[in-house]
């Protein structure tokens, strides 16, 4: 499969992940906050966005048949 179809795969991908979910994983991996400083600006505990984290990446591995990282960078 090509990085176009790939990257296209990705965007489907994260579009359907639960909206808090989707939110949480993209201030992490795309803005590169920490868990501490993400759940002090969604005043949720750090336990919460680990538990947000672990399912995106749950749910991007089995919907990019865990082809996917590579495409962050």
């Amino acid at each position: 499969m090509s990085r176009g179809a790939d990257c296209r795969r990705l965007v489907r991908a994260l579009a359907e992940l639960e909206p808090r979910t989707r939110e949480i994983f993209l201030m992490n991996a795309a803005d590169g906050l920490s868990y501490a400083e993400i759940a002090a600006r969604l005043d949720i505990t750090t336990d919460d966005v680990e538990r947000h984290v672990a399912d995106a990446l749950i749910e991007l591995d089995r919907r990019m048949e865990r082809r996917w990282w590579h495409l962050w960078r």
